[in-house]
């Protein structure tokens, strides 16, 4: 009964990456260009992120990576619709138009395999989950800032990574990394982020204040994209929390706990969901804190708005199940939810590990439990 870790996609990340802008309204791709030219001039340009209106081609609506790549995927673009009936991401990379539902050929948004399950649970049945005695980590090691929050496990790096920032405020913010059985480090410092998972990819997944933004993190270069800034024609504010599913789905709260002040509000509290070709929706206005899936991908569980159903596209709909507490919550492979602390999650090669995370003024505020019961990171 333990938890399998698959391995991470062959990572499609070019030198760097180009921010991915994600509202139906405000992002028009380069596919809709005019025309059936698709790929005219496949090494021109950059891309654009596909949206749910007109046509259009996934080219390059995925990574938005720049040249070659954007052109190359954009050759074969998508089929008619709305402003234009071509996906001449290639040849026009980044053109405003009439942008539309991808096309079949081009890099997937998650990479050049698409999106892929990070974790596996076996299939039970399950003995009474019993937490160990907390083990205090990073003994010794200095914060920067007062607050952590949003563990996450990724299995390729064989490490745990957390969010240290200030608590209140947009600026500053650490991504801390604790490997088991060894120490812990500042991983990316500055980058003011909240809530950590792991993205379709198996890279990192911030839910981020200081750049207002869903970003994905490569574990190997540390280089960044920005995967969201925007919903419903408005821009983020403070994204708190987000959890992703292997079908390529990201489901985040939005809210203003880091705005930060002086800065323009924007959205406002809301449930969001990013589909897997990048566009997002708001799925409810509102009050709201961490998120987390069932094992089986069929239920998001969102503290404060209670259990969504989700169909075999991610598309949710809201049930009477339960309505989690606390802050950020953890889910066992036998559908348990859980919250220690402030924010905590599974994690360790076997899935038996739960870290927990609270306030950085205190030295022992990281600690990890051993678990009868596996869980999800």
């Amino acid at each position: 009964m333990k938890l399998t870790s698959v391995l991470p996609l062959a990572l499609l990340f070019t030198a760097s990456f180009v921010a991915c802008s994600s509202d139906p309204a405000e992002t028009h791709g380069a596919a809709g260009a005019a025309g059936s030219s698709a790929g005219a001039s496949p090494a021109a340009g950059s891309a654009g992120v596909s949206t749910s209106a007109g046509s259009g081609g996934q080219a390059g609506a995925s990574a938005g990576a720049a040249g070659a790549l954007a052109g190359a995927a954009g050759a074969s673009g998508g089929s008619g619709g709305g402003g234009g009936s071509g996906g001449s991401a290639g040849a026009s990379g980044g053109a405003a138009g009439s942008a539309g539902s991808a096309g079949s050929a081009g890099a997937s948004f998650w990479g050049p395999g698409g999106p892929k399950k990070q974790w596996l649970c076996s299939g039970g049945p399950y003995p009474k989950q019993v937490k160990g005695p907390a083990t205090n980590i990073c003994v010794g090691f200095k914060y920067n800032y007062d607050y952590n929050e949003g563990p996450t496990w990724i299995a390729s790096q064989k490490a745990f990574f957390f969010s240290n920032f200030i608590h209140s405020s947009n600026k500053g913010g650490d991504i801390i990394k604790y490997t088991p059985g060894g120490s812990c480090e500042v991983w990316l410092h500055d980058v003011g982020c909240n809530g950590l998972g792991v993205s379709p990819s198996g890279n990192l997944l911030g839910a981020c204040q200081g750049t207002r933004a869903v970003m994905e993190f490569d574990v190997a270069t540390k280089q960044s994209r920005k995967v969201a800034t925007m919903a419903g024609g408005k821009m983020l504010d403070s994204p708190n929390d987000l959890i992703a599913s292997s079908t390529g789905n990201v489901y985040f709260s939005n809210t203003t706990y880091e705005l930060g002040a002086g800065n323009t509000p924007g959205l406002g509290f809301a449930l969001v969901r990013i589909d897997p070709m990048g566009v997002t929706s708001v799925i409810e206005a509102g009050n709201l804190n961490g998120v987390a899936l069932s094992p089986d991908e069929t239920k998001l569980y969102v503290v404060g708005k209670g259990t969504w159903a989700l169909d075999a596209q991610g598309v949710p709909t809201k049930t009477n199940g339960p309505n989690p507490g606390g802050d950020g919550i953890a889910v066992d492979c036998a559908g348990t939810i859980s919250n220690t602390d402030t924010n905590s999650a599974f994690g360790g090669m076997d899935g038996m590990t739960l870290i927990s995370v609270n306030d950085g003024n205190n030295l022992l505020s990281a600690k990890t439990y051993q678990m009868t019961v596996p869980g999800l990171p």
